[in-house]
Protein backbone atom coordinates (compact mmCIF):
# COMPACT_ATOMS: atom_id res chain seq x y z
CA UNK A 1 0.00 0.00 0.00
CA UNK A 2 1.21 3.48 -0.84
CA UNK A 3 -0.21 6.71 0.57
CA UNK A 4 0.93 10.17 -0.55
CA UNK A 5 0.26 13.50 1.12
CA UNK A 6 1.37 16.98 0.06
CA UNK A 7 2.77 18.77 3.10
CA UNK A 8 1.44 22.26 3.74
CA UNK A 9 4.32 23.40 5.95
CA UNK A 10 7.02 22.89 3.30
CA UNK A 11 7.43 21.94 -0.34
CA UNK A 12 7.47 18.15 0.07
CA UNK A 13 5.39 15.04 -0.47
CA UNK A 14 5.19 12.50 2.34
CA UNK A 15 4.99 8.92 1.06
CA UNK A 16 4.01 6.05 3.34
CA UNK A 17 5.02 2.62 2.07
CA UNK A 18 3.41 -0.36 3.79
CA UNK A 19 3.66 -4.06 3.05
CA UNK A 20 0.98 -6.16 4.75
CA UNK A 21 1.83 -9.19 6.87
CA UNK A 22 0.59 -11.60 4.20
CA UNK A 23 3.19 -10.19 1.77
CA UNK A 24 6.22 -9.69 4.00
CA UNK A 25 5.29 -10.63 7.57
CA UNK A 26 7.75 -13.55 7.74
CA UNK A 27 10.63 -11.49 6.33
CA UNK A 28 13.82 -10.96 8.29
CA UNK A 29 14.18 -7.46 6.79
CA UNK A 30 12.43 -5.22 4.27
CA UNK A 31 14.15 -2.28 2.59
CA UNK A 32 13.27 0.41 0.07
CA UNK A 33 15.61 1.05 -2.87
CA UNK A 34 14.69 4.20 -4.80
CA UNK A 35 15.94 6.91 -7.11
CA UNK A 36 15.19 9.59 -4.52
CA UNK A 37 17.64 7.96 -2.07
CA UNK A 38 20.32 7.09 -4.68
CA UNK A 39 19.27 3.42 -4.53
CA UNK A 40 20.56 3.03 -0.95
CA UNK A 41 18.66 0.46 1.10
CA UNK A 42 16.41 2.19 3.66
CA UNK A 43 14.98 -0.22 6.25
CA UNK A 44 11.28 -0.57 6.98
CA UNK A 45 10.00 -0.94 10.54
CA UNK A 46 8.09 -4.09 11.41
CA UNK A 47 4.77 -3.27 13.11
CA UNK A 48 3.02 -5.31 15.82
CA UNK A 49 0.69 -7.20 13.48
CA UNK A 50 3.45 -8.19 11.04
CA UNK A 51 3.12 -5.37 8.50
CA UNK A 52 6.23 -3.44 7.46
CA UNK A 53 6.11 0.37 7.19
CA UNK A 54 8.36 3.22 6.04
CA UNK A 55 7.71 6.96 5.62
CA UNK A 56 9.82 9.09 3.27
CA UNK A 57 9.65 12.69 2.07
CA UNK A 58 10.36 13.56 -1.55
CA UNK A 59 10.25 16.56 -3.84
CA UNK A 60 6.73 17.00 -5.23
CA UNK A 61 5.93 16.84 -8.92
CA UNK A 62 8.63 14.29 -9.72
CA UNK A 63 8.60 10.74 -11.06
CA UNK A 64 10.58 8.18 -9.09
CA UNK A 65 11.52 4.54 -9.64
CA UNK A 66 11.70 2.19 -6.66
CA UNK A 67 11.70 -1.46 -5.51
CA UNK A 68 11.37 -3.37 -2.28
CA UNK A 69 14.15 -5.70 -1.12
CA UNK A 70 12.90 -8.54 1.07
CA UNK A 71 15.24 -10.84 3.00
CA UNK A 72 13.97 -14.24 4.19
CA UNK A 73 16.22 -16.96 5.63
CA UNK A 74 19.30 -15.72 3.79
CA UNK A 75 17.49 -15.37 0.44
CA UNK A 76 16.77 -11.99 -1.16
CA UNK A 77 13.74 -11.17 -3.31
CA UNK A 78 12.83 -7.94 -5.05
CA UNK A 79 9.21 -6.83 -5.24
CA UNK A 80 7.31 -4.05 -6.96
CA UNK A 81 4.28 -2.51 -5.27
CA UNK A 82 0.99 -3.17 -7.06
CA UNK A 83 -0.22 0.29 -5.94
CA UNK A 84 2.55 2.01 -7.93
CA UNK A 85 1.65 4.23 -10.89
CA UNK A 86 3.34 1.79 -13.26
CA UNK A 87 6.52 -0.14 -14.00
CA UNK A 88 9.51 0.46 -16.27
CA UNK A 89 12.34 -1.84 -17.42
CA UNK A 90 15.60 -1.56 -15.49
CA UNK A 91 19.21 -2.40 -16.36
CA UNK A 92 18.96 -5.72 -14.45
CA UNK A 93 16.52 -7.22 -16.96
CA UNK A 94 13.55 -6.83 -14.62
CA UNK A 95 11.24 -3.91 -13.82
CA UNK A 96 11.09 -1.08 -11.28
CA UNK A 97 7.88 0.38 -9.92
CA UNK A 98 7.20 4.07 -10.64
CA UNK A 99 5.55 6.77 -8.50
CA UNK A 100 4.52 10.29 -9.48
CA UNK A 101 4.82 12.55 -6.43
Amino acid sequence: MIKMKQLKTRNATKITFELPAEVAGDADAVQLLAEFNDWHAVPFEKKKRGAWKLVQEVEPGCRYQFRYRIERGGAVDYLNDTDADGVVPNDQGTENAVLQS
